[in-house]
């Protein structure tokens, strides 16, 4: 399977340096640009299925693509970003106000992070591995497109590669970037990381 990551196109949310976890928020008109372009590149690699987060923003990214390409989007709750608990809608700024002890250990050691009143890095990691897993074992052969978010293909990538968990911050996804892998179960390669050279200057 050649499996196709795309995180999903800007919110005003992101605009504003909030986080945003689960909370149904929309793309932008810039974002809603981004995914129109990721489609369009895509076109070329004759995607066989495309799987989104069910969340607003990764949706409205993923139709865009099944539009170009004339494929159902199909939801799938494995690839959803982490729950942040009490810090959804928080800026960064709060975050590290309002929970300087989690921050810390955010900053240390992001394995053993653990959201308030929501979930832990090593649950998004699990959850969100599973479901690829789950594509690998569906579509042993072709390429499919899943549209997901920062952290959570963060997670995935650091699975993929044998990164432990606590390198998390090396890794960087940005918005309505590429991410391509190649698997065939056994033998795992990286292609392409937060390939954003689709993106015309004015929507980067």
């Amino acid at each position: 399977m050649r499996l196709i990551l795309v995180r999903h196109g800007e919110t005003e949310w992101n605009r504003e340096g909030r986080f945003q976890g689960q909370s149904p928020v929309g793309l932008s008109e810039k974002g809603i640009r981004q995914a129109r372009e990721t489609a369009k590149a895509l076109v070329a690699m004759k995607p066989t299925a495309i799987y989104s987060s069910p969340l607003t923003r990764a949706m409205m990214t993923a139709n865009e693509i099944g539009k170009a390409v004339s494929l159902e989007v199909t939801p799938l709750e494995g690839i959803k970003e982490v729950h942040l608990g009490e810090m959804e809608g928080i800026t960064g700024r709060e975050m590290r106000d309002r929970f300087s002890q989690f921050y810390a250990t955010w900053r240390r050691d992001p394995s053993q992070a653990v959201f308030p009143a929501g979930e832990s890095m090593r649950q998004l990691q699990e959850r969100a591995w599973n479901a690829i897993i789950g594509l690998e074992r569906a579509h042993p052969n072709g390429a499919v497109v899943a549209v997901s978010h920062n952290f959570a293909i963060r997670t995935i990538l650091c699975r993929f590669m044998g990164l432990p968990l606590s390198r998390f911050h090396r890794l960087r996804v940005d918005l309505a970037s590429v991410g391509v892998l190649q698997t065939n179960g056994s033998n795992r390669q990286m292609l392409a990381m937060n390939e954003r050279c689709h993106l015309p200057e004015e929507v980067r």
